[in-house]
């Protein structure tokens, strides 16, 4: 049996990190660089899905976390309060001067009139994605941080409700079944208010659709917490079933009509975690992915802020090399460049900010400070 957030120790959970930024990466690039291989443009279509992959190790990790602090720490709510603002905050802050000063504030997908001082507010507030022309109007990829920022303050409520895998799958139904309700009322008042391309992408990103994924999350921490660890067949064959699954769902339709796609890949996902936890196998957990995974946070918000001067930099004759060749190139190029400034980020921004959060537990729990 799985002793009390032990998993959260393990190489596999930074492995996944790595591979959601590799995938969340090759969307990117693709936008910019499409291949011309079928393969890679269904892969590179849904690589997006990498960020599934964040929530649902998120949700795993944050259980598990909770799981140890409520037997050790005096107020372990406003501890994790804390970790969460000192772990988030100060690159994300970072991000929003950065993106300001590059990308600038004029007009732009997601503020068709341009950026206004209540984007900020909402923004610096973790609120933006609670608006359609806020979710990405300065940081293009700040939705999912505002997202990941509106579970938390569920996670004491959750952790203490949801105490099984049946009552985990209650809470994944019935978030489905909310997020259908919702869309339902809100979108028509809403299309009244904001403009109508925005509206259609915002339902796919604000928080109750994403809220099942968050629910599959906690599934893998029920499932595991009763389970063996040392089974590395039945990994391998869970392992084998994620590759089934996804590809099959890079091109399959049918199932989009009955539940949305990043549902079925956060499945997979699902899938692919617990096989990993059972058998951490090389091709995954590495000192590459893992590294991958530590910076994946600083990777996220670094990379996109490069994507725009790709054609500038690097010259490319796709007429003789080919598409497919440009999109390596490029996603090599990419990773590189970002990867060494994220880590630069990680050491010197993201370190720091967990650093000075310990330490203001340590003083508010009256332990003595480590030196």
């Amino acid at each position: 049996m799985v002793q009390k957030a032990e998993i959260n120790q393990y190489d596999f959970i930074d492995a996944l990190r790595g591979l959601a930024i590799l995938l969340v990466i090759a969307t990117h690039v693709a936008s910019v660089a499409r291949p011309s291989s079928t393969f890679l443009r269904l892969l590179t279509a849904n690589g997006a899905y990498g960020v599934q992959l964040f929530y649902v190790v998120s949700a795993l990790t944050l259980f598990l976390s909770t799981d140890q602090r409520t037997y050790h720490e005096k107020n372990p709510i406003r501890n994790f309060f804390i970790r969460r603002i000192f772990r988030i905050m100060p690159l994300f802050y970072i991000s929003i001067i950065a993106y300001s000063i590059v990308f600038g504030i004029g007009p732009n997908y997601w503020a068709p009139n341009g950026l206004k001082w209540w984007h900020y507010v909402l923004t610096l507030l973790f609120l933006n994605g609670w608006h359609p022309e806020a979710i990405n109007a300065i940081v293009p990829l700040g939705w999912s941080i505002t997202i990941e920022m509106s579970f938390y303050p569920l996670i004491p409520f959750l952790y203490k409700k949801i105490k099984s895998k049946a009552s985990t799958l209650i809470f994944i139904i019935a978030s489905l079944v909310l997020q259908v309700v919702l869309v339902s009322l809100y979108k028509p008042i809403l299309i009244q208010f904001a403009t109508g391309y925005i509206v259609q992408d915002y339902f796919y990103l604000w928080f109750f659709a994403q809220l099942p994924v968050f629910g599959l999350g906690i599934l893998v921490y029920h499932i595991l917490r009763k389970q063996p660890s040392q089974d590395k067949d039945w990994g391998s064959a869970l392992i084998f079933l994620f590759f089934f699954l996804f590809i099959v769902f890079l091109q399959t339709t049918t199932y989009k009509d009955i539940i949305p796609p990043h549902i079925f890949y956060g499945i997979t996902f699902v899938v692919l975690t617990l096989g990993l936890y059972f058998n951490p196998t090389r091709v995954f957990v590495n000192p590459f992915m893992q590294w991958m995974g530590k910076i994946s946070y600083s990777l996220y918000l670094v990379h996109y802020i490069f994507l725009p001067y790709l054609q500038e930099w690097i010259i490319f004759d796709t007429s003789s090399f080919g598409k497919t060749t440009q999109f390596v190139l490029y996603y090599i190029f990419l990773l590189a460049i970002s990867s060494g400034i994220s880590y630069i980020t990680y050491r010197f921004v993201e370190i720091p900010g967990m650093n000075y959060g310990k330490r203001l537990i340590r003083k508010l729990e009256d332990l003595p400070l480590k030196t």
